[in-house]
């Protein structure tokens, strides 16, 4: 009877917090185009399974207000803005008071950088992507990686830039390769004590601050001939809420983010993510025959993932319709939804269908009429990632509510 009591009172305090915070999904501007009916995740395979973990954890945080919990969004251009993945990001870092989280993952873009933050580079860095023919050996989960054979480089990173949820962090990694051991890593301008600590494991070189700030000038001594590499950034600060890692690369496919699975899932690991979502599919299948090799591409990227992670939740959406070359509706987008669909059912992930969610084949049109669209009738504007954003959030929400007493 103690026990029944004792799950019931758990129970009560979930429903409680969040009914104390109003928790609820974002209300959202339909524009004639999205139906919010359809806004729903569908489990395939044990899918379901595989989320509980992630539901319950969510639960826990909401009641304890202590936990972090890590979700990790890969895909291409679309992610790359950020305007997508910032718009989920910000709803699930201001749905409750206390719950914020940190800024986690940042990619030192070299050109495309999201403005939700600000990165400088000295003259000796250069770029390298997922989609560059050379230096396969170091492309990473970040997408895009720099590197330098000069000596005194530097990288300057504020974590607030036209950002709508404040950031400081008291704790920073960054990722990259072997240091030979003339070379050093370190912080420079620096008005706080810190502690520097190399993670030969996962590759990053960790650094905690003795107070919080927002801006960190990071200095590259390298005395050895070999090119050193910076994959890519992690800021924390331990406040409990969502972190919301994302990034994407312009260009990129499902076989891009397969080119180096050991570096990809060993930084991956580091990051004990809750959940992974995959936003791919445009470029996979934009031209004629990439819809032959999505599907293998896109298994693969699933089986790397959960190489680090075995039974990681794992969210697909589908790409909205786009036209080939401005000309006519891409009628391969309606393929990749059914490829994307078939590698859920094969690897037990969920999808959130976002191309049907906004009406399917005939919506590119619709939405370009409403500004939803950019004239090259491929990508979003601001305010149409805005809308896809909210979309994944509310189904994600409705997902935790649904299993909040579970």
């Amino acid at each position: 009877m103690r026990f029944v009591l004792k799950n019931i009172l758990h129970i009560f305090l979930v429903v409680f917090a969040f009914v104390m915070v109003k928790a609820q999904p974002v209300q959202i501007n339909t524009y004639g185009v999205a139906n919010l009916q359809a806004d729903t995740i569908t489990y395939y395979g044990n899918s379901f399974e595989k989320f509980s973990p992630f539901f319950k954890t969510f639960r826990s945080m909401i009641i304890g207000g202590k936990q972090q919990i890590n979700i990790y969004h890969i895909g291409d251009s679309h992610i790359q803005a950020d305007f997508f993945s910032g718009q989920t990001r910000k709803d699930f870092q201001s749905f409750m008071a206390g719950l914020e989280g940190s800024r986690g993952m940042v990619t030192p873009y070299t050109k495309g950088s999201p403005d939700s933050y600000s990165i400088s580079f000295s003259s000796g860095w250069k770029s390298v992507n997922i989609l560059s023919a050379s230096d396969s050996q170091h492309k990473s989960l970040w997408g895009t990686s720099v590197y330098t054979n000069l000596n005194n480089q530097s990288i300057n990173i504020k974590v607030n830039n036209r950002n709508p949820i404040k950031y400081e962090f008291n704790s920073f990694r960054v990722y990259h390769s072997d240091l030979q051991a003339e070379d050093k890593i370190y912080i420079d301008d620096l008005n706080v004590a810190y502690s520097r600590q190399y993670n030969k494991e996962y590759g990053y070189t960790e650094f905690k601050l003795s107070d919080y700030i927002t801006e960190v000038k990071i200095v590259v001594d390298k005395k050895s001939s070999d090119s050193f590499y910076i994959y890519g950034f992690y800021f924390d600060n331990k406040f409990a809420g969502v972190v919301y890692n994302a990034t994407g690369t312009n260009g990129a496919t499902a076989a891009h983010y397969n080119n180096n699975a050991n570096l990809f899932t060993k930084h991956l690991s580091s990051l004990k993510a809750n959940l992974v979502i995959i936003s791919l599919g445009t470029n996979d299948t934009y031209e004629s025959g990439g819809e032959n090799t999505f599907e293998t591409n896109l298994s693969n990227l699933v089986s790397n993932i959960r190489k680090s992670h075995k039974d990681i939740p794992i969210l697909l959406t589908t790409p909205t319709e786009c036209y080939w070359h401005k000309k006519y509706p891409n009628p391969r987008m309606k393929t990749t939804v059914d490829i994307i669909k078939n590698v859920a059912k094969k690897n037990d992930c969920a999808v959130l269908d976002i191309y049907n969610i906004l009406g399917g084949q005939g919506s590119a049109k619709k939405m370009k009429n409403n500004s939803l669209m950019q004239n090259d009738m491929v990508h979003l504007s601001v305010k149409g990632y805005g809308l896809i954003g909210d979309l994944l959030y509310n189904a994600l929400w409705q997902e935790i509510e649904n299993n909040l007493g579970k």
